[in-house]
């Protein structure tokens, strides 16, 4: 009898370790939802113009085109849906120049993701989304397609993300080109006129000779009147 109370005994701790291992799996299923991950590597941004990595923070100059990736992970084994992602640009003019951006869904085990970049830059100066520059990736890199322009508003809806797997939403920016000032073109000083040229009498050796002679021959003959007046008194 003890004999068969302890094979008894045994038997229910027996069906006690099977219905634990069975019920291991419903925590397997509960860690497995689906969920976009954040952290570091959720958002990042790289300067095109200077040819830099992707990183949390990237260094500018005026005209600098940039581009700006989020990292859309799902490191569950259920698809999330109604995938939105929105990203921040201020408009107001500034040294440091902070996009945070934000990713909802549905059936993840927290409703969205958020996460930020900076952009540094050496004068106050407005980043503006360019338009038609939105497109999706998938985790090779590969385009997937072009999405509408409105990450920097209402947001662009990807539809659903299967579990374990990886996508990317990129577009670009660019920091504002100023119009420089012109130069103003300096008034040129007026030159002050130079008077008429006076037209001097021609005194040549010509001109003298013919006056000389003109004088010899007027004496001459005066000369002569003179004295045909005297003989005839």
């Amino acid at each position: 009898m003890k004999k068969l109370n302890t094979m008894i005994a045994t038997g229910a701790a027996l069906v006690s370790l099977s219905a634990a291992t069975l019920a291991g799996p419903a925590t397997v299923f509960a860690d497995g939802t689906g969920q976009i991950g954040g952290g570091a590597g959720a958002y990042q941004v790289k300067n095109l113009t200077k040819n830099t990595a992707y990183a949390s923070s990237a260094t500018a100059d005026a005209c600098d085109e940039l581009q700006y990736s989020v990292r859309l992970h799902n490191s569950g084994f259920v698809a999330v849906n109604n995938i939105n992602v929105v990203a921040t640009l201020p408009s107001a003019a500034s040294t440091t120049n902070t996009s945070v951006m934000t990713a909802t869904y549905t059936d993840g085990v927290v409703p969205s993701t958020t996460a930020s970049v900076t952009v540094t830059l050496p004068s106050a100066q407005n980043i503006s989304f360019e338009n038609g520059s939105t497109k999706l990736y998938d985790g090779n890199g590969a385009l997937v397609k072009s999405l509408d322009d409105g990450i920097t508003g209402q947001g662009v809806n990807l539809g659903s993300l299967n579990g374990s797997t990886t996508e990317y939403v990129n577009f670009k920016a660019k920091v504002n080109c100023p119009t420089p000032t012109p130069t103003p073109t300096p008034t040129p000083t007026p030159k002050p006129s130079t008077p008429a040229a006076t037209t001097l009498p021609n005194t040549g050796a010509g001109d003298v000779a013919a006056v000389v002679a003109i004088a010899t021959v007027a004496g001459a003959f005066g000369y002569r009147r003179f004295l045909s007046r005297r003989l005839a008194a």
